[in-house]
């Protein structure tokens, strides 16, 4: 299967236990349902599956694999303003920065305050995480990217993605759970002021909850209490 997927998961969740919440189908409810894994209905998550009987005790160390971003087919901000003319290289720094954020609040999250060592070896108590960020649309790219003049782009929210993620034993390679969540930045519905430094903080913001559920998840199947 297209390992593109849409970032998030945190499928890990999914190995706790949880809430009911939404029923509706997901793009990656038959790919699951074929691959042996049951849905598990995860308060603040779209959708979330697991292997029957699944365990993430033994894990007390994870393989960050590095995340995939991929802008919406939709995003195209060169035709919204003359303001934003868009480039390869442009698009691939903000990928860069995504990637960059993506590792760093997750070492801090797991590795700084979990205590969950992030490794780059398989080993039988390594969980394995695969993470990509898709459907990945910016309102307001920052103006300062392309052009010096002193213009300011106001929104209600900075934009949306996708997160799916996969979680494997690092060793036998078993998919052990997958998740799937769409955000949109529609905090406190106000206009702002929206540029690179509040889209980044925003994207962060997001990261950190995946991140704390991923800890969550792996704090519950030792039976500690965050």
């Amino acid at each position: 299967m297209n390992r593109h997927f849409c970032v998030y998961a945190f499928v890990a969740v999914l190995l706790v236990g949880g809430c009911a919440t939404t029923t509706q189908k997901s793009p990656i409810d038959d790919a699951s349902a074929n691959q042996g894994l049951v849905r598990v209905d995860i308060k603040g998550m779209d959708a979330v599956y697991k292997v029957p009987e699944a365990n993430l005790a033994q894990y007390d160390k994870l393989i960050l694999r590095p995340i995939e971003v991929e802008f919406s087919k939709n995003w195209k901000p060169e035709n919204d303003s003359v303001l934003y003319q868009m480039n390869k290289p442009d698009r691939e720094k903000i990928k860069k920065d995504l990637q960059d954020a993506f590792a760093d609040v997750f070492k801090q999250v797991l590795q700084e305050k979990g205590g969950y060592q992030i490794v780059t070896e398989p080993a039988k108590d390594v969980l394995d995480v695969h993470a990509a960020i898709v459907n990945l649309y910016i309102n307001a790219p920052d103006v300062s990217m392309q052009t010096a003049a002193r213009v300011r782009t106001y929104t209600t929210s900075s934009g949306e993605m996708t997160l799916i993620a996969e979680l494997h034993d690092s060793v036998t390679g078993q998919l052990l759970s997958r998740a799937y969540d769409r955000r949109e930045d529609m905090e406190g519905g106000q206009w702002t002021w929206t540029d690179s430094v509040t889209n980044n903080a925003d994207a962060r913001r997001e990261i950190r909850r995946w991140a704390e559920l991923l800890k969550k998840a792996l704090d519950a199947s030792r039976g500690k209490t965050t």
